[in-house]
């Protein structure tokens, strides 16, 4: 969901466009010490909303009357007799099966007594009759047209906990109903827009009713009505999933606006196609935007229709509406469980920002942004973790680091490893919800190893490494250079940040870049190269969020660089089809490198040679299609020293 910040970054001359916050509330700080209703004993099945809003737009009365029936499930308790709702509304009666039952409503908290004691995976029906008597906009906002408001406005809005006051509910992202059916009724000449199909449209006398279907399930943030003298079209985008149906993108905007409504939505069925690419299929029956001013905010993922503010319609903000269309894979098909994991649909959706300009404009352009956002994120960062922030919607952290740690991830993983992990992700938690740790879980089942300590560095600590480096050149004779280069972390809120290392090797008339595992505090590493570098840069594409500069106090001199045989893991490890090997030596030896099957059969023969001191690296490929997924070992061994390591390939 979405706030435009004020402060904008301009970013490299090849992306023109300003970086953008698109879902935030600034109102929000209040929201975090909301009650929790605990035990929650009961699981939500289905709301059934009815809204008459016909006085609100027609005489501008704020006011209205409306119903919820709420279908549940008793979940946890053995036996249930009390149900407990969030409501910040007035109620006129409960009642079940049509017959009133007793309630109390205290501090925004409504409790149910039930008509009888209901046992475990039983099934029940409430139907509370409410009228909303607040006079502020909160949860439910009104604006009788003017200057801004080209026509009367009504408006739900309510990330993260503002559904009780438009509705009473299980105010949490917890709980997702199984599916929703939203009634609306408004003056004639209004259309309701709301989430999923449009069930019927009728007329009676000078109201009219619009009852609209959401067959999936969804939490109470994502529930959504809009309602204005709307103008209306449809775009019809096919998915390229077989077979290929055709997905509606429907869009309410005022008639004034038509013109740039239409040029605005000119990207979305690329942006459709790019995002079903790398998430697969578009998941629900439709998609939509209603457009909406005043907004104190950018855009709002609610499921299957968007609230955008009308801004974006005069401002262009294509970076937005990618923004809230990724959101239909990450925020409400998988949404987060807990506000503390908000990152899970912000930093995913601010990341498929930067995959739709990769998509339509290359990779110089998608790094170009993340590192704008890099720079955004140095310059505010509030010192806090991406998990269980003290904001929920701070645009450094849950937004920005958010999508940089995406984008560090999809670095450490490689894309296929990477975008098979989010897809296992989303395969793993459709429809449904997830934490932080299931989705570290999730990755590492996927890569077939522990993907705690990257969750624990970049998401459960705040803020960033800080290294120093420095490096220098010997001369060997005869055409040989050795390179040294020395590599260190000098942070003092976490001890090491474990990462792979590009370091760019520049020549007169090239250059080269190698990749290192910086695994060790204060590390060192040496190269033997046949032509003279000219210089070194370290990550030359800003993939590590970090801060680095070189000290040219640091010791690069060859007796504090390698002081001893070392074997190194595999990277990457799983590995598919090829895998890099690294060790280092600390004088002059003959060195063997060999792999070997499970059974001990040699696979390959990697080196076999006498080479000099330094750090080495070798490529393993799997040299045949017969080899199926399984564990290999890989052994180095001279006259005095033999280590051996295990290796996955994983097809």
């Amino acid at each position: 969901m979405a706030v435009t910040i004020t402060s904008q970054i301009l970013l490299s001359q090849v992306q023109s466009e300003f970086i953008e916050l698109h879902c935030s509330k600034p109102h929000v700080v209040n929201k975090m010490n909301k009650v929790i209703l605990t035990p929650h004993e009961y699981d939500v099945l289905f709301y059934d909303i009815y809204l008459d809003w016909y006085q609100v737009l027609k005489n501008e009365n704020r006011n209205y009357t409306g119903y919820v029936l709420i279908r549940a499930e008793v979940d946890t308790a053995a036996a249930l007799n009390q149900m407990k709702l969030d409501c910040g509304l007035a109620v006129d009666s409960v009642t079940q099966n049509g017959t009133s039952v007793p309630y109390g409503l205290v501090s925004n908290v409504l409790t149910v007594n039930l008509n009888r004691t209901y046992s475990k995976d039983e099934i029940f029906e409430v139907k509370i009759f409410f009228k909303r008597t607040r006079t502020d906009n909160l949860g439910f906002y009104y604006y009788a047209q003017s200057s801004q408001t080209f026509e009367h406005l009504a408006y739900t809005m309510t990330e993260p906990s503002d559904a009780r006051y438009w509705f009473p509910c299980y105010d949490d992202p917890s709980d997702k109903a199984d599916s929703a059916r939203v009634t609306i009724k408004v003056p004639n000449g209004f259309t309701a827009g709301s989430n999923g199909l449009l069930q019927s449209n009728t007329t009676i006398g000078d109201s009219s009713t619009f009852i609209w279907f959401e067959r999936n399930p969804i939490t109470t943030y994502l529930l959504v009505v809009t309602a204005s003298k709307y103008s209306s079209f449809s775009q019809f985008v096919n998915s390229i999933y077989p077979p290929n149906e055709l997905i509606e993108i429907q869009h309410y905007f005022w008639k004034s606006d038509s013109t740039q409504a239409f040029y605005v939505a000119r990207n979305l069925p690329t942006m459709m196609q790019c995002f079903e690419t790398y998430y697969g299929k578009y998941p629900f029956a439709k998609y939509g935007h209603a457009y909406v001013r005043p907004f104190s905010f950018g855009g709002m993922e609610h499921q299957t229709l968007s609230t955008i503010n009308r801004s974006w319609i005069t401002n262009d903000s294509q970076s937005g509406i990618a923004h809230e269309l990724a959101h239909m894979w990450w925020g409400d098909l998988v949404t987060c469980e807990t506000w503390k994991d908000i990152w899970l649909n912000e930093g995913f959706a601010t990341f498929s920002e930067d995959l739709y300009r990769e998509f339509t404009q290359g990779k110089e352009v998608y790094l170009s942004s993340m590192t704008a956002k890099a720079n955004y994120y140095f310059s505010n960062n509030p010192g806090y973790a991406i998990y269980n922030p003290a904001y929920i919607f701070n645009a450094s952290i849950s937004y920005y680091k958010g999508a940089l740690v995406l984008n560090m991830m999809r670095f450490v993983l490689g894309d296929s490893l990477f975008f098979k992990s989010l897809m296992d992700y989303k395969l793993n938690h459709l429809y449904s919800t997830a934490t932080t740790n299931d989705f570290k879980n999730s990755v590492s089942a996927t890569i077939g190893s522990d993907f705690s300590y990257f969750i624990n560095q970049w998401v459960h600590q705040p803020n960033h490494p800080q290294y120093v480096y420095n490096w220098n050149v010997m001369d060997n004779g005869a055409g040989s250079y050795t390179l040294n280069i020395f590599l260190k972390q000098k942070q003092t809120h976490y001890p090491l940040y474990k990462m792979p290392f590009e370091i760019k090797i520049q020549f007169a008339n090239g250059d080269t870049t190698v990749r290192v595992i910086n695994d060790v505090i204060d590390q060192s590493f040496s190269f033997v190269l046949s032509k003279q570098p000219t210089n070194v840069v370290m990550d030359p594409n800003n993939y590590i969020l970090k801060q680095i500069n070189r000290d040219l106090t640091l010791d690069t001199g060859s007796s504090s660089l390698i002081n001893g045989f070392y074997l190194y893991q595999n990277y990457p490890n799983p590995f598919n089809g090829n895998s890099n090997i690294k060790f280092q030596i600390p004088r002059l030896s003959h060195v063997t490198l060999k792999v070997h099957d499970i059974l001990g059969k040699e696979i390959a023969t990697l080196v076999d040679e006498v080479l000099e001191p330094g750090i080495h690296n070798s490529s393993f490929r799997i040299p045949n299609s017969a080899f199926t997924s399984g564990v290999f070992f890989y052994q180095l061994r001279t006259g005095s020293y033999v280590e051996t390591k295990k290796m996955v390939l994983m097809k």
